[in-house]
């Protein structure tokens, strides 16, 4: 598992573009707002926000282990 955390790439943006704040936050999104393998799934995989912590706008987001998705066809 560790070995899969590593091959994720850097996160694109370091700064907030709307306020030009370097204060940046990780967030996580809990509850429904998950991201399923199948159409009616059950198990599935969290959002994780990257936030400003200056103006609060959400800057970028992703599922935080890409790897359990199936390729696509």
């Amino acid at each position: 598992m560790i070995y899969r955390e590593e091959k994720q790439p850097q996160i694109p943006v370091n700064h907030c573009a709307w306020c030009g704040s370097y204060d940046l936050g990780i967030g996580w999104q809990q509850n429904e707002a998950i991201v399923t393998f199948r159409r009616n799934g059950l198990l599935g995989n969290r959002l994780k926000y990257v936030i400003c912590r200056n103006c609060g706008a959400v800057l970028y987001q992703y599922v935080a282990e890409p790897w359990r998705f199936p390729p696509a066809e």
